[in-house]
């Protein structure tokens, strides 16, 4: 563990005691929930954590904070600090520094942190909802980009053709534009910082409950389509309501993780495909960033503000080199990679035939050892033979490339995939596949008919 780490588990304790003297509710969540799920203990470097909690109780959280600890720690948002790119809390260590090179976000607080995802329970208005979405663009580096969202909003209105709204919400990548013009008029009438604040000010004001019918059960819908009930919302990055069930917080089991007993919602897979989809297996064991890359400044001993102070006469400001990495890491989503992504693809469909012959080669020599795990029905030694395999198979489908060496791996493959219960796909037809038959429909016919090994011996070449 590192001591980046011991400091966010610090945190963590401090939460959960404030938890527990205040009535207040927590679950671990997004990615840190199925890390600690999957794990007993920090078995990298990540230096993230985040937990949700209601609204109304990182108010009460909060309060506690600014009247009690406020010498060594604070809770940044868009109430202090509406460059934060999403709507969120950071729970900070003051006397701390944890500066993230790789990471375009503006913060005030440059401690090591847990961040704290708002769970709401009322709906606000439309316009508040709206400029929540502008701002989060505008984080983005895309704010003058919304006044062209409206634009197109209002010509497909006036057209009747959403082809015009399709291509800008294309454009920049916009799941949703609900309401964005009521917040493109908001901001028009007020301050970036004042919008931050009046965003959090109306959320927690808001008195109409969120309702949804997905968590009722079938056979009472099928009684009364009508019904609905109260639920939680979550809004991820791209400004997507996503809704829990009310018992959000209240239906939780606890897992081991560090020494400590973290609470996590206990149906997984519910919480998990909500937030990530289908595809939740996989997204949701997304890697967190740890202290391990040279573009991580930290030091538990040293209040950032003493490192804000020392570079505060470089030549330029912190501020001006984040906006240089969003602007950077815009031209690179927006230009560079919708240039170079099809060459890409062309030389991976390429590539895949050297690691086809390289990975065969690997495994020629276990392939013994691979049928008796097969039939042994020993998955955990299946997996450690077949890692190569399993590896160079989801690199290429994340390009929509299929990987296929011969009948009998790929036989492997799919007992190991079926075991992980891989979210399934569609056919041509819009029918519902397997996962293995997802892969195995990218797969050129001649790898079908041609194994590597049949290959090499059809040019007499001799393998050592």
């Amino acid at each position: 563990m590192t001591q980046v780490q011991e400091r966010i588990l610090t945190l963590f304790d401090e939460i959960v005691s404030i938890c527990e003297k205040e009535n207040l509710k927590y679950i671990v969540s997004n990615e840190s929930a199925r890390y600690v799920l999957d794990h007993k203990r920090f078995e990298d470097e990540q230096c993230y954590f985040k937990l949700m909690m209601t609204l109304s109780d990182i108010e009460k959280l909060e309060k506690y904070v600014a009247k009690k600890l406020s010498g060594t720690r604070e809770i940044e948002s868009w109430r202090d600090n509406y460059r934060l790119q999403h709507f969120k809390f950071r729970y900070c260590d003051k006397n701390s520094l944890l500066f993230d090179g790789g990471s375009s976000e503006h913060k005030n607080s440059y401690g090591v942190s847990i961040t704290i995802y708002p769970i709401r329970e009322f709906e606000p208005g439309n316009d508040v909802r709206g400029a929540e979405r502008f701002l989060v663009l505008d984080n983005f580096g895309q704010g003058s980009q919304a006044l062209w969202v409206v634009f197109y909003k209002m010509l497909s209105r006036v057209t009747g053709l959403r082809r015009f709204k399709a291509r800008i919400m294309k454009k920049i990548k916009l799941d949703n534009s609900n309401y964005l013009h009521l917040g493109w008029m908001k901001a028009r009438k007020m301050s970036r910082q004042e919008l931050g604040k009046y965003i959090v000010e109306e959320n927690i004001k808001a008195t109409k409950p969120y309702t949804s019918n997905r968590f009722i059960p079938e056979e009472k819908l099928q009684k009364d389509e009508t019904l609905r009930e109260n639920c939680y919302a979550y809004m991820d990055g791209r400004a997507n309501v996503i809704k829990f069930p009310i018992d959000l917080f209240d239906k939780v089991k606890t897992t081991e993780f560090e020494g400590r007993q973290m609470k996590v919602y206990e149906d997984e897979e519910l919480y998990f495909s909500q937030l990530y989809g289908n595809n939740w297996r996989v997204k949701s064991r997304t890697e967190i960033g740890g202290t391990d890359r040279a573009t991580v400044i930290w030091d538990v001993d040293m209040p950032y503000r003493e490192f804000l102070d020392c570079i505060s006469d470089d030549e330029y400001t912190l501020d001006e080199l984040i906006d240089y990495k969003l602007e950077y890491n815009n031209w690179m989503g927006n230009v560079y990679n919708k240039t170079v992504n099809p060459t890409v693809r062309t030389f991976n469909r390429a590539r895949r035939s050297v690691d086809r012959i390289d990975i065969w080669y690997k495994l020629r020599n276990k392939r013994d050892d691979l049928r008796k795990a097969y039939e042994e029905d020993n998955l955990k030694k299946l997996k450690s033979l077949m890692k190569p395999y399993l590896s160079a198979s989801d690199r290429y489908y994340a390009d929509k490339i299929g990987f296929y060496i011969d009948d009998e791996l790929f036989k492997y493959a799919k007992k190991i995939w079926e075991s992980e219960e891989r979210p399934n796909g569609r056919d041509e037809d819009g029918n519902e596949i397997s996962y293995a038959q997802t892969v195995y429909n990218l797969v050129p016919e001649i790898y079908l008919t041609e194994t590597p090994e049949s290959y090499l011996k059809s040019r007499n070449v001799q393998v050592i």
